[in-house]
């Protein structure tokens, strides 16, 4: 009986993989303004001429090292012009920002002439405080236009939006969620005399104001990113990157975050943590509990929450072989590693056998705490889908569990 269903389980990883094998590509990272230290040029040296700054905009903190904060009254950045020559075919955008209050809208990022005219291409990204809205604005030559939009969530202070052109299809994503989706069928083409603004448009009616607030990881792809792809562009800011777990009782957790720029931190309930006022508290349950995580940045304040599941031998689910649907290996110490999550439930690791699209055995261990980097002989793997098959030990009783899994970087 046990061959038929390891036959029966071969099978379905033979379909996994004739499901799963398709040309992957890398996206390429073609202009990337970082800010780290104010520093406005573009860290992949695409962008020949250096960046312009306008009024006196200055370095604040950020999701990932150094922000830059526009005061709203004149600071604003000129881009090199040739940044605008990567929205022309498919690409993505990407960048994170923060708004502070404002009774105008106002823009995040455009491409315009400062002559302003309507029948030359156009991009333009504004938040409308009224409504909560972000809006992206694209005018082709004499007022063929195409919006969209996505709602702002006042429960976060930093944002990340993602937009992308996939041959017709332009698609806006805002916090690693889809807001909406339009086709154009013909290339905007900006005129060369176009310029790159950060925090500024020279179409700015009067009743609108300059950015005010701080924008960082501004970074430009030469292809669109599909939906599982996004992920890796998450710096998981203000969150927690602890995934909701099941433990053993008397066991705990060191708890991991993201990026943040808050000074304060409290937890609730503070059962179990050895220190409340932590970022990153080591926590061990008494019982079963959702852990809310407050970080107050004095003008905002986000939560997040973790699920922390305590169970006794007797409640142990020896089918319940916890791997992750993806991981990010890019060196970031954040999801780096792919490997049994819930390794309390396997008393012997016979084999973690990990598979390519094509069958190929890329990793192979039967030690539970070791975990694969991604790589092979040396080399790492390019985002894709991957197959996982173990086989464990679970109160004196043969398990194998099959199921894939996607590398993003």
């Amino acid at each position: 009986m046990r061959k038929n269903v390891l036959i029966n389980l071969n099978l379905i990883l033979s379909l996994f993989l004739a499901l799963f094998a398709q040309n992957t590509v890398a996206q390429n990272l073609i202009h990337e303004y970082n800010f780290n230290m104010c520093d406005l040029n573009d860290a992949q040296l695409n962008a020949p001429m250096p960046s312009q700054a306008f009024g006196n905009p200055f370095c604040d903190c950020g999701p990932a090292n150094d922000a830059l904060y526009l005061d709203g009254t004149g600071d604003y950045i000129e881009l090199d012009s040739v940044v605008k020559d990567a929205f022309i075919n498919d690409f993505t955008l990407s960048f994170y920002f923060w708004v502070e209050d404002s009774n105008s809208p106002y823009n995040l990022f455009s491409i315009k002439k400062e002559e302003c005219l309507d029948r030359d291409s156009t991009m333009a990204i504004r938040y409308i405080p009224v409504s909560r809205t972000l809006e992206v604005d694209l005018i082709l030559n004499l007022g063929d236009r195409l919006s969209l939009t996505a709602d702002v969530s006042d429960s976060k202070c930093w944002h990340h939006m993602v937009l992308t052109k996939s041959g017709t299809n332009y698609s806006l994503f805002l916090d690693e969620e889809f807001a909406e989706s339009k086709d154009q069928f013909a290339n905007y083409a900006y005129s060369d005399t176009s310029a790159v603004y950060i925090g500024f448009s020279p179409c700015t009616s009067t009743s609108e104001d300059l950015f005010n607030g701080r924008i960082d990881e501004l970074k430009i792809y030469d292809q669109a990113f599909d939906v599982a792809s996004l992920v890796s562009l998450d710096l998981n800011t203000d969150q927690i990157i602890t995934e909701n777990m099941t433990l053993f009782a008397g066991d705990g957790i060191q708890i991991e975050t993201g990026g943040t720029c808050a000074n304060n931190f409290s937890w609730s309930p503070i059962d179990g943590l050895d220190d409340p006022s932590l970022l990153e508290p080591f926590i061990t349950p008494p019982e079963s509990a959702e852990y809310v995580l407050t970080m107050n940045h004095g003008s905002c304040e986000v939560s997040d929450t973790v699920f922390l599941s305590v169970i006794t031998d007797e409640q142990l689910d020896c089918d319940q072989l916890l791997l992750p649907k993806a991981f990010t290996p890019n060196g970031d110490n954040l999801n780096d590693e792919y490997g049994i999550s819930n390794d309390f439930i396997v008393e012997e690791l016979e084999y973690l056998r990990i598979f390519d699209r094509w069958g190929a055995l890329v990793f192979e261990t039967n030690n539970v705490n070791n975990k694969w980097d991604g790589s092979f002989k040396g080399n790492p793997m390019n985002p894709a889908m991957f197959i996982y098959k173990a086989k464990y030990i679970c109160r004196g009783e043969e398990k194998l569990s099959v199921g894939s899994f996607s590398i993003l970087r």
